[in-house]
């Protein structure tokens, strides 16, 4: 052990160090992908009809993956694989798998089958059909594809996680709060409640090993927990490296920082926390963010929101665990220093609240890209109904924040039911960072603009990957149909994959109104659709609807 004052030389070394290391290991850390990823492109696409054998397969996502061992391959319609076995990742291009087939293949119908881990560990899979000399589109074949919808003891997992994390990062904060507050009591119980927040977080990641494991290699039971499927966890997988992270944090700072503690330092609990503040920044660094474009932001702004949770959540178990200490240890002076201190938590509690709003809404509108994947997807309601408990958390917490002089039951009522709501907010999130984005279900496109004089509206119907429906509606100012059209003619420019434009031209299909069925649409993600409009008199109008194209 070390003196007092070498301890303070010393405390603020190793939480420097403490820091840099864990900022170096993200800093080399393998390149890491999101929650579910999704096919924007293939060679061949879906349903493609060949004359011959295009030599190569080629799959590319929306985000870097890994594949697994056998993990693409290619099948006749007897379910013989034809493929050269040669399946791997792309050294160049980590987004696209790839697989070499004979030159010289039967005319039939073939299925591409794909299998890849997305960033959370979970296994994605699905099948791409395409044909050599035969019509595919004539057997009304899709590509289809699977994910993980999160079970029962993942969401009791998560919850398990959330809830430690909050005990311990904002039951610390609260536990400081009430030693400045009340110096005289012990605050056992307050000390007890951050332990309790390390244990919960010690069993939820260390289960969560087993649980992705099984997930990952579609196990079950025992087998989740045998040395073979966690090795490769472990080993091939980026969710392995961050619980090695994550776990490094709960069991090997601590005790070095408790080892390294003087026999009689003060807030000696607030010390051994201190490390595990850390846990946000490593789990903002898995799930959906980390997979856009310019993920900096985004990644922060998932940090900053388990940040406030945790302190709000957290402090408030810590406050309600207050009032009861003031209540048996000491009289009307300490009933009256801990409403002061509640008091203080407040305004604590209150900038913790305009975070969680701020930075809540930022996510939703990465993820929501329409009013139609907010009411129509399980992401969108899910994310309702975090809404309404947060609300709900929101009216407890006014409650007893602006009735402080209230007698003290009734002051614990309300945290008592801040409480519960946050345990159920706890729940849909672990459901909404396991769940598909809205992304993948814009909806329809029914988008209006208006160029000399005319009013041209776009319908996509249903505005996915593959076989969609185009129809373009021409009016006049005043309403009516414009019929003065030779033609119209619409091109297709991804802003998520480089490729070159696609065009497909409608046909007449009523007074204004010209439509089309067709496959431009190869990949999801955000799509330029430039509609061109040649009238009678041989004059060009055009415009561009920037839309969001469903997986």
């Amino acid at each position: 052990m070390l003196g007092a004052a070498a301890w303070k030389r010393t405390s603020g070394r190793l939480l420097l160090m403490t820091i840099l290391t864990v900022i170096a290991v993200f800093t080399c850390r393998p390149a890491l992908v999101s929650a579910h990823a999704y096919v924007v492109q293939s060679s061949p696409t879906v349903s493609q009809s060949l004359q011959q054998s295009p030599g190569v397969v080629e799959i590319e996502f929306d985000e870097n993956v890994q594949l697994i061992p056998d993990g693409l391959t290619v099948t006749n319609v007897d379910n013989q694989r034809i493929d050269l076995g040669d399946g791997h990742l792309n050294p160049v291009n980590h987004r696209e798998i790839e697989i070499r087939i004979p030159k010289q293949l039967a005319k039939g119908l073939y299925t591409i089958h794909w299998q890849v881990i997305s960033a959370d560990g979970h296994l994605v899979s699905g099948t791409i059909p395409f044909g050599i000399g035969v019509d595919v589109n004539a057997l009304h074949l899709g590509a289809s594809e699977t994910g993980y919808t999160p079970g029962v003891w993942m969401v009791l997992d998560r919850i398990l996680q959330y809830a430690g994390l909050a005990l311990a990062i904002g039951g610390a904060i609260g536990l400081r709060l009430s030693e400045a507050g009340l110096p005289q009591l012990r605050h056992r119980a307050s000390k007890a409640l951050v332990g309790i927040g390390w244990l919960m977080l010690v069993v939820g990641i260390g289960l969560d090993l087993p649980l992705q494991t099984a997930i990952t290699w579609n196990v079950h039971g025992a087998s989740a927990f045998s040395a073979r499927y966690i090795e490769r966890t472990l080993n091939l997988t980026v969710f392995g490296y961050l619980w090695l992270v994550q776990m490094l944090i709960l069991l090997i700072v601590p005790p070095m920082v408790a080892s390294l503690m003087p026999a009689k330092v003060r807030h000696r609990t607030w010390w051994m926390v201190l490390p595990l503040f850390l846990l946000p920044i490593a789990m903002g660094f898995s799930g959906h963010a980390i997979a856009e474009t310019s993920p900096a932001l985004p990644v922060f702004a998932i940090v900053v929101h388990l940040y406030a949770a945790s302190i709000w959540v957290g402090g408030t178990a810590a406050m309600l665990v207050l009032i009861w200490q003031a209540t048996k240890d000491g009289g009307s002076a300490a009933d009256t220093a801990a409403r002061t201190t509640v008091s203080r938590f407040s305004k604590i509690a209150l900038t913790c609240v305009a975070v969680l709003g701020l930075s809540g809404l930022y996510s939703a509108f990465l993820h929501i890209p329409t009013w139609y994947a907010l009411f129509h997807t399980g992401y969108g309601r899910t994310l309702i109904a975090k809404i309404v408990l947060f609300i709900l958390m929101l009216i407890f917490a006014s409650a007893h924040a602006l009735r402080r002089h209230a007698a003290r039951g009734t002051l614990r009522l309300f945290m008592g039911l801040e409480l519960l709501m946050s345990v159920g907010v706890f729940a849909l999130t672990s459901i909404l960072t396991n769940l598909p984005t809205g992304d993948n279900n814009p909806g329809p496109v029914n988008a209006v603009q208006s160029v000399d004089n005319l009013t041209i509206t776009l319908t996509i119907t249903p505005n996915h990957v593959g076989d969609n429906q185009f129809s373009v509606h021409v009016n006049e100012a005043n309403g009516k149909p414009y019929t003065a059209i030779q033609q119209v003619e619409l091109s297709f420019a991804s802003k998520t994959v480089s490729q070159g434009a696609e065009e497909l031209r409608l046909l007449p299909h009523a007074p204004g109104v010209y439509a089309a069925n067709g496959l431009a649409l190869s990949g999801g993600g955000r799509w330029d659709v430039s509609v061109d409009i040649l009238t009678s008199d041989f004059h060009d109008v055009m415009t561009t609807f920037p839309i969001h194209v469903g997986q």
